[in-house]
């Protein structure tokens, strides 16, 4: 019911199990509205839950759960489904290089993972990215030292796209799938994103980080 009153007031949203999960998926809402092209690939995509946000003319789910994948295809006809681990897909595929890559909940964060692949695998992810794409992702602080692997990455990616923003965040994640929280969850987030010192409980909760990659030169 409630779900219902906020998606009729806002559109499309994804309220994730707490309020940092669920500002996350307000960033990726409102960063996927400004890219479009042929070809968007969802990695790590599971059933699917972010495609409401993808607005690429084709959209490819990858992951290793073919269950999920399954399911998210009865919801989502048109989605084409790759049921396999994400570094396979991008050494593998003949497919055409896509104008968007999304990779969330995943590197950092998933046990399945292989975290001492993270910086491999993104870098895999930037040269499988066709020229003008954009490349979004988070990181957790699941076997990951994020202060590092920013460092890291900032290098890396330097002079490689028109613009990057690099968000942290990790405050409000205690977990509730209760639905009566819905509400509360969805308007601390948008608190967060207005407020950014409350991302992180003003530094003290960098669990996370969020990278917008925008325009591959």
């Amino acid at each position: 019911m409630i779900k219902n009153i906020l998606k009729s007031l806002f559109g499309p949203i994804r309220i994730g199990v707490n309020s940092s999960k669920t500002l996350l998926f307000l960033w990726l809402k409102k960063d996927l509205k400004k890219i479009n092209g042929d070809i968007g690939v969802d990695l790590a995509g599971g059933s699917m839950l972010n495609k409401k946000f993808f607005h690429t003319r084709k959209y490819i789910c990858v992951d290793l759960n073919l269950e999920k994948l399954n399911k998210g295809l009865f919801n989502n006809k048109d989605a084409i489904i790759i049921n396999d681990k994400i570094e396979n897909f991008m050494m593998n595929t003949e497919q055409q290089k896509p104008n968007l890559i999304v990779c969330v909940q995943t590197m950092g964060i998933n046990s399945k993972f292989d975290h001492t692949k993270t910086k491999e695998i993104i870098e895999m992810m930037f040269n499988f990215l066709e020229k003008d794409g954009s490349l979004i992702f988070n990181l957790g602080n699941f076997h990951l030292d994020l202060t590092k692997i920013e460092k890291e990455l900032k290098q890396y990616f330097n002079g490689k796209f028109k613009t990057i923003n690099i968000n942290y965040y990790g405050f409000l994640n205690k977990t509730s799938s209760n639905p009566n929280y819905h509400f509360s969850k969805f308007l601390f987030a948008i608190l967060m994103d207005i407020f950014p010192p409350l991302r992180t409980f003003f530094g003290l909760q960098k669990n996370n980080i969020y990278f917008n990659c925008y325009k591959k030169l």
